[in-house]
């Protein structure tokens, strides 16, 4: 302000003498006046050129020097505005910085929010989602019930966990089954095994129940009532049930057969071992395996009949029976042949080779 004042005060300074000039020259004059002036302008003409060309030399400096003084000042007036244009342009440009900032917050603090919500929505969804599968099962089980009779016996569950793992089931309640217009479905099987199975197809993974059932079923009751639970089994196609009671039913018949005491008759002699010492043997192996699977003899039926009668020689008979009580130990075979009279060592080997098929 105090340079534009300035620069103000040099243009009127140098307006002023011009102006008086102006004036001076322009101002009316009495006629009078006019010729005496010409007079005296005649007589001084000679004298006051000097004068004159004086006054005007002086007159085109102080104008040069106005001018000059005006550039400078109008030039100090633009650097003066720019100075100021530009610190405004910077203030302009912090207040945009800061409210950019401002913004910027407000956007990350709205993303998570945003985030947060999503977040939450998606846990309601998943809770819904459950909720709802929850209430379709539970509609599906009440519309899938059906009432069972077996052999006499009721039972109601649902078409879902028959069918899960019995064939017999699935093909029964295929689609085709009219589950809330029928009436009660009779079966005719045993009741009292039923609920076992039943509550095998309820689990999901009752292998160790159902294995501990078969060993407290046998060792009170028999062998047999595991044998006709696995019939059940079968009927209803638990392939799984299957699967458990047979390996039982195996491992327990294998037990008792390698344990089962036999008696042999040879050759008038009375013998009495066990059938996993027998089975050592090719001979024997062959020969029980060929009782059993023919089905004329079982395993555990071995002790309680008549001893088995073998026309050979009981000496030889022994020294065997002694070579596979000591599971095969070639050391007790070659003692007992050190011992053989010459004569007899060529039957021995003869009969070892060709009857009881050992090398």
């Amino acid at each position: 302000q105090s340079q534009s004042a300035a620069v103000r005060y040099n243009i009127d300074k140098v307006k002023r003498p011009g102006e008086g000039a102006t004036k001076t020259k322009t101002s009316a004059m009495p006629s009078s006046h006019v010729v005496e002036k010409n007079e005296e302008d005649d007589d001084v003409q000679a004298g006051g050129e000097a004068t004159t060309t004086t006054t005007e030399g002086k007159g085109e400096d102080d104008d040069d020097g106005s001018s000059s003084e005006i550039r400078v000042s109008s030039l100090l007036l633009r650097r003066s505005n720019i100075v100021d244009q530009l610190f405004l342009k910077q203030e302009l440009l912090n207040r945009r910085e800061e409210d950019i900032l401002k913004r910027s917050k407000s956007l990350e603090d709205l993303r998570q929010r945003v985030e947060r919500e999503a977040r939450e929505l998606e846990d309601q969804k998943s809770r819904f989602e459950s909720e709802k599968r929850s209430v379709r099962k539970y509609k599906e089980s009440e519309a899938g019930r059906v009432r069972l009779n077996v052999g006499g016996e009721r039972f109601e569950t649902s078409i879902e966990t028959l069918r899960e793992k019995s064939g017999f089931f699935k093909a029964m309640f295929s689609g085709a089954w009219d589950t809330e217009a029928s009436e009660v479905v009779f079966i005719d099987r045993c009741p009292k095994r039923f609920p076992l199975l039943l509550n095998f197809l309820r689990s999901d993974d009752d292998n160790d129940c159902l294995t501990e059932y078969c060993y407290e079923t046998a060792s009170r009751e028999g062998l047999h009532e595991i044998i006709g639970l696995l019939r059940e089994a079968e009927f209803y196609q638990i392939d799984a049930a299957v699967e458990v009671i047979e390996e039982f039913v195996n491992h327990t018949r294998d037990l008792a057969t390698a344990f089962d005491t036999i008696t042999l008759n040879v050759g008038g002699e009375l013998f009495a071992t066990s059938r996993r010492t027998l089975c050592l043997c090719p001979f024997f192996d062959n020969l029980l395996a060929g009782f059993t699977n023919q089905g004329q003899l079982s395993a555990s039926k071995l002790s309680g009949l008549q001893p088995i009668f073998l026309d050979r020689n009981p000496k030889f008979f022994a020294i065997l029976l002694d070579y596979l009580r000591s599971g095969c130990c070639r050391q007790v075979l070659s003692h007992h042949i050190s011992l053989l009279p010459d004569e007899l060592l060529s039957y021995f080997k003869d009969d070892m080779k060709n009857f009881y098929e050992l090398d």
